[in-house]
C-alpha cells in the first residue's frame, strides 16, 4: 500500500510539474556534468584541449550547445581500449558493483557501462518506479522474465525475476511451470526472439490467450506490425493497452543504462495513431514521413538529450548522462540513432489541433522519436530502412508466422536485393513466394531482387542465437 501511494504521488508530480522549469533543471545538471567531466576525467581533459575548448568558457547551455564537442563510440570506448581508465572520474575504476557490455554489431568494439552501487541502486528506483507506473507490479504479483542476452540483468526490488537469456526453451518452461504462481507476467526480449518464443510456445501447447502476460521489447524498433501480429497472439486490442496486458518497448545503451527511454500506455495509442494518419505524424515529427518512428518518454533529469543535424530533416540523437555518481559522465555522446526531438508543449498543441485532446499524456515530459541507425541508399536516389521492409512483413497474417524475422538488404546488379530467412519448419511455395514478393514490390520503389531462402540455406547466420544484435544491411 505504500508503494502504491508513493507512486501515485509521484505520478502526481509529474503531471503537475511545469515542462519548461523541469527543462531549465536538466540544462543545469548538464553544465554541472560537463563541469566535473572537464576537471575529473582525463580522456576528456585532453579532448577539450584538442578542441580547444576552454572550461571557464563554457557558462550557459548555448556555450554548451555552441563549443563543447560530439562524442562517439569511436572516439572514446574505441580509442581509449587499451586504456580504460581514462575515461572514468579521476583516472581510475573505483566502487564498480557491475560491469554492462554492449551487444554491439561485431566483435571488434564494444562499449561498457562501470555502475556504481549508488547508480545500481538508483537505476533500480527507475526500473521499479517504471514497471509499477505501467504495469502496476507493487498491486499485482509479477514474474519478470528477463529473455535478453547473458549479461544484461534488470535491477528490481517489486518483481521476482528469472534469468533466462536467449534460450527459449527455458523460457517456455518457466512459463508452463510458473504462471499460474504468479498474478502476471512480463517478458523482456528482442523483437526476432520474443517472436520465436510466442510461435514455439503456441507449438508446445501454451495457450497465450489464457495468460496475463505484458512484452515488453528492446534491442531495435518495434516495428507497429508486429505489435499487431503479437497481440493477435495473445488475444488482445493493441489499440486498448489500458485495460488489457500491454505490448511496449524500451531504448537503452550500456553505456548509460537499460530504460534510458521508454513506452507507455498513451504514448502507444499516440504511435498507433501516428500510423494511421499521416497528418499528425507530418506536423508531429516532420520528418521520413514513409517511416514510422518509436516514440519515448524519458526523465530529464537522467539524460539530456539533443539533436545532431544532419540531411533531410533528420538528426542524430546525442545524450549527455546526468547521473552524479557515474564513473564515466558521457558528454554530448552520439548514439547514431537518427531521431528528434519532441516538447511535450508541442505534442499537446499538435494533438489539441488536430482534435486529437483526448490522447495527450497525463504525464507532462519531454519526448524523443527515433527511426533507428541503418538504412541503404539505392540507385533509385532514396533510402530503405529495414524498419520499413519488417512493417510490410509483418502486415500480412500468413509472411509473419512463416520468416524468422531475419532478413539481409544489399545493392546487387540486379538492384536492391532483399534475402529472406523462413522459419526451420516452412517449406517454400510459389503461392507463399508470390505471396511476398507482391507486398513487397508493390510498396518498394525500386528494381528488386527478391530471394527466400530455407532456414538451414540462409547465407547471413545459419543458428541465430541472439546474443548479437543481427544486422539488416
Amino acid at each position: 500500500m505504500f508503494r502504491h501511494k508513493k507512486k501515485q504521488l509521484t505520478v502526481q508530480l509529474l503531471a503537475s510539474l511545469d515542462p519548461k522549469k523541469l527543462e531549465i533543471l536538466s540544462e543545469r545538471r548538464t553544465l554541472k556534468t560537463f563541469q566535473r567531466a572537464a576537471i575529473s576525467v582525463p580522456a576528456y581533459k585532453q579532448c577539450l584541449k584538442d578542441f580547444n575548448v576552454s572550461i571557464a568558457a563554457i557558462n550557459t547551455i548555448q556555450d554548451f550547445k555552441k563549443n563543447v564537442p560530439i562524442l562517439d563510440k569511436n572516439k572514446t570506448f574505441r580509442y581509449y581500449s587499451q586504456d580504460f581508465k581514462k575515461l572514468c572520474v579521476a583516472g581510475d575504476i573505483k566502487n564498480v558493483s557491475n560491469i554492462v557490455v554492449s551487444s554491439g554489431h561485431s566483435a571488434e568494439s564494444f562499449s561498457y557501462g562501470l555502475s556504481t552501487a549508488k547508480e545500481t541502486q538508483k537505476m533500480q528506483e527507475a526500473i521499479d518506479f517504471t514497471l509499477d507506473y505501467i504495469f502496476d507490479v507493487s498491486e499485482k504479483k509479477t514474474l519478470l522474465i528477463n529473455g535478453l542476452p547473458m549479461g544484461v540483468h534488470i535491477h528490481s526490488s517489486l518483481v521476482t525475476v528469472a534469468d533466462t537469456s536467449v534460450r527459449s526453451d527455458i523460457i517456455i518452461t518457466v512459463i508452463k511451470t510458473f504462471a499460474s504462481a504468479f498474478e502476471q507476467l512480463i517478458l523482456v526480449g528482442e523483437n526476432s526472439f520474443v517472436k520465436k518464443v510466442l510461435e514455439e510456445g503456441i507449438a508446445s501447447g501454451i495457450d497465450w490467450k489464457k495468460i496475463k502476460i505484458h512484452l515488453v521489447l528492446g534491442e531495435e524498433i518495434l516495428p507497429e506490425n508486429l505489435r499487431v501480429y503479437f497481440a493477435n497472439i495473445l488475444g488482445i486490442n493493441p489499440d486498448m493497452p489500458e485495460h488489457q496486458s500491454i505490448i511496449g518497448s524500451s531504448f537503452g545503451l550500456a553505456e548509460i543504462g537499460l530504460n534510458v527511454f521508454h513506452e507507455t500506455k498513451e504514448l502507444i495509442r499516440i504511435r498507433r495513431l501516428m500510423q494511421r494518419d499521416r497528418r499528425l505524424k507530418e506536423k508531429l515529427v516532420g520528418a521520413d514521413l514513409e517511416n514510422l518512428p518509436a516514440f519515448f518518454q524519458y526523465n530529464p533529469l537522467r539524460v539530456f538529450v539533443e539533436e545532431m543535424p544532419k540531411a533531410n530533416n533528420l538528426s542524430d540523437i546525442v545524450l549527455t548522462n546526468l547521473d552524479e555518481d557515474t564513473n564515466i559522465p558521457l558528454v554530448r555522446y552520439n548514439t547514431q540513432d537518427e531521431g528528434k526531438c519532441v516538447s511535450y508543449e508541442h505534442l499537446k498543441e499538435t494533438l489539441t489541433a488536430l482534435g486529437y485532446g483526448n490522447y495527450v499524456p497525463h504525464v507532462r515530459l519531454p519526448l524523443v522519436a527515433i527511426w533507428g541507425r541503418e538504412k541503404l541508399l539505392l540507385e533509385e536516389g532514396f533510402y530503405l530502412r529495414p524498419e520499413f521492409v519488417k512493417e510490410l512483413l509483418y502486415s500480412d497474417d500468413e509472411i509473419a508466422p512463416a520468416i524468422t524475422g531475419n532478413f539481409k538488404l544489399s545493392n546487387s546488379k540486379a538492384g536492391l536485393r532483399i534475402e529472406v530467412q523462413l522459419k526451420n519448419e516452412v517449406s517454400n511455395s510459389e503461392g507463399f513466394e508470390a505471396r511476398i514478393r507482391t507486398i513487397l514490390l508493390a510498396n518498394i520503389p525500386a528494381r528488386t531482387e527478391i530471394i527466400l531462402y530455407p532456414y538451414r540455406d540462409f547465407p547471413h547466420g545459419l543458428e541465430l542465437n541472439y546474443e548479437r544484435k543481427f544486422r539488416y544491411i
